[in-house]
C-alpha cells in the first residue's frame, strides 16, 4: 500500500544510506527504513515490491499503479 497521509516526516527523519532529509519511509516486515529522495528513487522498484507500506507525501517515486 502506498500512501501520502500517514505520520509525517521531520527533519529528524534520515535516510538510512547518506543521512540527508528522509523523503521516503518504507514499512517492510523487518523494521522502518528511511530514504532521501536520490536514494529512494534509486531502488524504488524493489523498495515497493518488498514493503508492507511506503509513505512518500513528496511522489518522489513515480507509480504505474497507485
Amino acid at each position: 500500500m502506498i500512501t501520502t497521509t500517514d505520520h509525517p516526516l521531520t527533519a529528524e527523519h534520515r535516510c538510512d544510506k547518506c543521512d540527508a532529509q528522509a523523503m521516503v519511509r518504507a514499512t517492510l516486515v523487518s523494521g522502518l527504513l528511511y530514504f532521501c529522495g536520490h536514494h529512494g528513487r534509486e531502488i524504488s522498484e524493489k523498495l515497493i515490491s518488498s514493503s508492507i507500506h511506503v509513505y512518500d507525501p513528496e511522489g518522489v517515486f513515480t507509480y504505474a499503479n497507485r
